[in-house]
């Protein structure tokens, strides 16, 4: 039986730009690919790194963008200059039709009338 030791590869978010999966991937090639974006889901948790948006290419799914915890505009302006659909962005909104409702009061005991029924 082989004894293989455990990937322990210390990752250093970049600090000072936007980053996705593939960018981590290509600052450690040596890294497993699956392995990365457990560490990615993990430094999300933790609040170290924030997903700021998603990149859609022509063809295929969207790319996750993710910075560093707090970014600064410098890097927000950098990452919506370079195409980043941000996720907080607000969406348009079009008013289609207004619907008012009135309150009705309602009905006490004492505004009921009674109703008697006779026994037969």
């Amino acid at each position: 039986m082989s004894n293989k030791k455990k990937n322990t590869i210390n990752i250093e978010w970049p600090t000072n730009r936007h980053f996705t999966i593939d960018d981590i991937q290509n600052l450690y090639p040596d890294a497993v690919n699956i392995t990365l974006r457990f560490r990615v889901n993990k430094a999300v948790e933790s609040k170290q790194i924030v997903a700021i948006g998603k990149i859609k290419p022509a063809i295929g799914r969207p790319k996750m963008v993710f910075a560093s915890a707090n970014p600064s505009k410098e890097v927000l302006d950098a990452a919506k200059t370079a195409g980043v659909i941000f996720n907080d962005e607000p969406k348009a909104a079009i008013t289609v039709a207004e619907v008012k409702s009135e309150k009705k009061a309602k009905a006490t005991p004492a505004s009921v009338p009674a109703v008697n029924v006779a026994a037969s």
